[in-house]
């Protein structure tokens, strides 16, 4: 009987919508750093894989980290475009690394030891990592010395801690002829190997070895390299019962991940909440802090974390999801933060010219303002702040900033053909109130000049008027375009954001990322790669390695977004998109 898909299960019965705020902060936050990880880790690791069907039944419930990867993606559709981008990870077998490693390591070749039972499946599973003893060293760590950043580490007790490396066979005969042949050599090397025998299978454990590849078995019709032999026997003796494929989180973070997915890295929400806790105890927060409490509270509501990639038609797309119970969030950061949700058009970002190096749209809510007082307020030594801050300055902040500054916004940064100045941008925010926000720019423009002594003067910008200090090449203004506040950097970038010639939103390199990207969304990042590159290019004193230059050649964009809230699976999810030519 075929074992079912983990990854497919039936969905769960959707749970009561609550919007809230925090989880999305600190999901994207999670979202942010880890697709950073997945993304050179994918690739550094010869890429994730599809998805596997029989291994999370042979892993314990309380697996804490489960990646799955595969030995070959020749089938996976759209893979040329990428096989062209990256020719040595698909070509990896015959690298010289790989024949270097096998052969320094087992004594064995690709192609005659391995190819002949390789499956379609593999996987890496960890479990019972020390986790407050790795809390406690990175809260510890310090990353301008790196020596004492290692000294904790070295204090890490992994002892019980169970590393496996999992492979699927279609040949026994050939995947134990494998297990002979590494044996064989590692013995010729001088290590020395005790048996022990669970349900029928011969395991071996070198008894020096301290590595993964320390025990190993053909079980299951799985080859098995693990840290030790007894996590080989759990694997041979796991009931489907208890085992990862039936635990309620790994289901929860399965189901919402993308069904295109062609690899999967699962992170267990237990190991981040006791990861977080230490850290928050080291840290003495004080928890009386709303916002530390919030932080805490959505922390132990998360189910877990995935992270996937897909190979779509324009590129590589990598998604990281946060998986929050809803139902363990406390009440008080459901009723606290219920309403902030912006979202934010595509327009935004499309309306910024195409020769943009790098864009960002989002959304200012409008009680930021508010929010940002209670924050404050919260605390006795900081209370008083803004209130201080605006009898130092003669300044209403509720009248002459927060009234009015707050709408959809968008960060552009330019090339400049200026050897002064290279590179330019703006800042444009969609105000409802102009009138408002026309009274509250003068007001903070008269404070720049009390300051400062500069002082903007009018200037016309074709039929426009515009407010702003020049000197030379040297611009920098704001004025009103529309309903737009413009906030420029750059005479160039100004006139940019008044009319570009030719827009984001018609470059299809950006239009078919956006394709890929949640919609609605939060706003968008969009960096242009090739602008980034003849703007290095044009700025470097040395020239441009030709190598270099021909592996980064296929690259045009990096494109990311994430989810508006929480969806009715308690899910955040933040895309990643890696546009490659065709």
């Amino acid at each position: 009987m075929t074992a079912p898909d983990p990854f497919s299960l039936p969905p769960a019965p959707p749970i009561e919508r609550r919007r809230n705020t925090l989880p999305l902060i600190i999901g994207g936050g999670i979202v942010g750093l880890l697709l950073i990880i997945i993304g050179g880790g994918a690739l550094a690791f010869n890429l994730l894989t599809q998805r596997a069907s029989a291994i999370p039944e042979l892993l314990p419930s309380d697996t804490q980290i489960f990646a799955a990867i595969t030995p070959n993606l020749s089938d996976v559709p759209n893979i040329d475009r990428l096989r062209r981008a990256f020719p040595e990870t698909f070509d990896y077998q015959n690298t010289d690394e790989t024949a270097d490693f096998l052969k320094e390591r087992f004594g064995v070749t690709f192609a005659d030891d391995i190819a002949p039972w390789i499956g379609a499946e593999a996987a890496v599973a960890v479990y019972g990592l020390p986790i407050e003893q790795l809390s406690a060293a990175a809260s510890s760590t310090n990353p301008l010395d790196p020596p004492a950043t290692l000294d904790p580490l070295e204090e890490i007790d992994l002892s019980n801690a169970n590393v496996l490396f999992i492979v699927a066979t279609r040949d026994q005969r050939a995947a134990q002829a494998f297990l002979d042949k590494q044996r064989a050599f590692r013995e010729g090397q001088g290590e020395r190997f005790t048996t022990s025998t669970s349900g029928g299978v011969t395991i071996y454990a070198s008894e020096s070895d301290e590595t993964p590849f320390a025990a190993f078995a053909l079980a299951r019709n799985m080859v098995v390299f693990a840290s030790n032999a007894a996590s080989i026997t759990k694997l041979i003796e796991q009931r489907s019962d208890t085992s990862l494929a039936r635990n309620g989180q790994f289901q929860a973070v399965a189901q919402s991940m993308p069904n295109d997915r062609i690899g999967t890295i699962y992170v267990a929400g237990e190991t981040v909440a006791r990861f977080s806790d230490s850290l928050f105890e080291s840290a003495n927060l004080d928890e009386t802090n709303p916002t530390i409490a919030d932080a805490r509270s959505a922390v132990q509501a998360m189910q877990g974390v995935g992270l996937t990639m897909a190979v779509i038609e324009s590129g590589l797309r990598f998604d990281a999801i946060t998986v929050f119970d809803q139902n363990r969030l406390s009440s008080a950061l459901r009723e606290q933060l219920s309403s902030f949700r912006p979202t934010v058009s595509p327009e935004r970002a499309g309306d910024v010219s195409s020769a943009a190096i790098g864009v960002f749209s989002f959304a200012i809510p409008a009680d930021w303002g508010q929010r940002l007082r209670d924050q404050l307020a919260a605390s006795p030594d900081t209370e008083n702040t803004l209130r201080d801050l605006e009898d130092s300055l003669n300044l209403d902040l509720d009248r002459d900033l927060f009234s009015w500054f707050h709408g959809e916004g968008v960060i552009a940064v330019l090339p400049i053909d200026s050897a002064e100045l290279p590179v330019g941008g703006y800042f444009a925010l969609r105000v409802a109130d102009q009138a408002a926000a026309n009274r509250g720019m003068q007001r903070l423009m008269e404070l720049v000049t009390d300051f400062t002594g500069i002082e903007l003067r009018e200037t016309s910008l074709g039929r426009t008027q515009v407010q702003a200090f020049e000197e030379g090449e040297f611009f920098v203004g704001y004025g009103f375009n529309g309903n737009d506040l413009v906030i420029a950097v750059g005479r160039p970038a100004m006139e940019a954001a008044f009319g570009a010639e030719q827009k984001l939103a018609s470059f299809a390199t950006y239009t078919n990322a956006l394709k890929a990207l949640p919609s609605p969304n939060s706003g968008v990042f969009y960096v242009n790669l090739n602008a980034a590159r003849d703007l290095a290019n044009r700025l470097g004193n040395e020239p441009v390695d030709p190598d270099l230059e021909q592996r980064l050649a296929p690259f045009r964009a990096i494109t990311s977004s994430g989810t508006v809230g929480i969806d009715n699976r308690g899910a955040v999810r933040g895309t990643l998109l890696l546009s490659i030519e065709p």
